[in-house]
């Protein structure tokens, strides 16, 4: 039986009875860098089936670890989405390879296209370099706009500019008809809480990490200001859904326990 890196660092924790902070600093190896790809089912009234991938909170600097990236592009090459979307955070606070990162993710490959929104860290340190090197890749950067999917009456994708870092306008949502449906992506899950037009069948977000490091029975450690209330995962309030994604990258301390990286893959109906 081959031993991956993953199994012998747990086995080495539960064979040695390491301390805590033991365990933390060794599951750097075990979770950082171990992505899962989450399946979420749901019927949102479509016309015909539509494959939708995302993820976010790259965190490119400082690490600048391009060698994990390029197997994210590869996984998300792999999964033949027909929208790839990027919430946001491309950057922690320095633009000065943004333009290497851009070129990066723009190699992923999706049926309709490459979607972004941006987070408060893009917003906060270079809201336009940022998205100019994205659309100068092909990925089409959404704020306070929307994208109507193709054959699907009325049917948005919407991107809100960050809450925490922009200026976010939902009257994108209620200029629109009735009739309309929108899938709302905002970088920061909590605006779900008062975000209640009908028009809105699912929310998008990322921006929690998912905490990032999670302890038993406790759960995140810590969570940022608009990211209290939803950590991650799915969430049905009132007909109306949200989904957290926990993120690809991370923050100091640069590691994940008990919160792997995540590119989730809706299949929407």
């Amino acid at each position: 039986m081959m031993i991956t890196r993953r199994t012998f660092v747990r086995g080495l924790m539960a064979t040695s009875g390491m301390a805590a902070t033991g365990a933390s600093i060794l599951a750097y190896g075990a979770d950082t860098h171990d992505i899962e790809q989450k399946t979420v089912r749901l019927s949102l009234g479509l016309g015909s089936p539509l494959r939708l991938v995302t993820l976010g909170d790259i965190h490119f600097d400082p690490l600048y670890d391009e060698l994990y990236l390029e197997e994210v592009v590869r996984q998300l090459t792999a999964l033949k989405a027909d929208l790839v979307v990027f919430t946001g955070d491309f950057i922690t606070y320095k633009l000065s390879r943004m333009h290497d990162l851009a070129r990066l993710l723009g190699r992923a490959e999706a049926r309709l296209g490459l979607l972004a929104i941006l987070g408060n860290h893009d917003m906060w340190w270079g809201t336009e370099r940022v998205a100019r090197e994205l659309e100068n890749n092909g990925i089409r950067v959404l704020r306070n706009s929307s994208y109507e999917l193709p054959g699907e009456k009325d049917f948005f994708l919407t991107g809100l500019e960050s809450y925490w870092g922009g200026k976010p306008d939902p009257s994108v949502v209620s200029q629109t008809a009735t009739s309309a449906r929108h899938i709302l992506l905002i970088h920061e899950p909590d605006p779900f809480a008062h975000l209640n037009d009908p028009r809105i069948k699912l929310q998008i977000s990322g921006h929690t990490h998912g905490g990032q490091i999670r302890a038993p029975w406790i759960g995140a450690v810590r969570l940022p200001k608009y990211g209290q209330k939803f950590p991650q995962g799915l969430y049905n309030r009132d007909d109306r859904l949200l989904y957290v994604n926990r993120g690809v990258g991370t923050l100091k301390p640069h590691i994940r326990f008990d919160c792997r990286p995540e590119i989730t893959v809706f299949e929407l109906t």
